[in-house]
């Protein structure tokens, strides 16, 4: 079951959810949260994925300052640190679907699913396909909410990373 504004508004006041608005009367929607750029990273170097995660590697991240308050962003691959946190209860799990506004600007948004359980700011995967003027505290995100029918717990390596200050994934 999706949850509606009101359930998400209730579980935001019981600490769950999405923490470390902008403005939250802005940002809470009819059954999602808008998500805001904190800061954007290109990627370098050469990442490597595997079965067992032993020979995982990840690609370098490195921070693109705003100018003025905003970034010219090109075409091109990036990541962006919301400036929101987000801890899920081990019964719901979240998706993170682009706003309209960013499509029409030629933003796509990519992320993986956030796990029930899973604690910490993350990033948003941008692929840009046009040049884009992209101002701090953009909302180019709405993350949607999603009841399960039974329990589960996220304990990858990623839970409690806080991508907007430590500038790397995981620990």
């Amino acid at each position: 079951m999706l949850l509606s504004r009101s359930e998400i508004d209730g579980l935001i006041g019981k600490g769950f959810l999405v923490s470390g608005f902008i403005d939250k009367k802005v940002q809470l929607q009819q059954c999602g949260i808008d998500l805001t750029v904190g800061k954007i990273f290109s990627l370098r170097g050469i990442g490597a994925l595997d079965f067992t995660n032993e020979k995982r590697k990840l690609p370098e991240y490195e921070e693109i300052k705003p100018e003025k308050g905003a970034w010219a962003l090109g075409k091109g691959t990036y990541h962006a640190a919301m400036n929101e946190k987000i801890r899920l209860p081990d019964n719901i799990a979240g998706l993170l679907l682009p706003r309209s506004s960013a499509l029409s600007c030629g933003i796509e948004v990519h992320t993986a699913v956030w796990d029930p359980g899973y604690k910490g700011r993350s990033f948003m995967h941008l692929s840009v396909s046009r040049p884009v003027e992209l101002h701090k505290n953009a909302r180019i995100a709405q993350m949607i909410f999603f009841a399960l029918s039974g329990k589960a717990e996220y304990k990858g390596s990623y839970k409690g990373e806080d991508i907007l200050n430590k500038f790397r994934r995981g620990k």
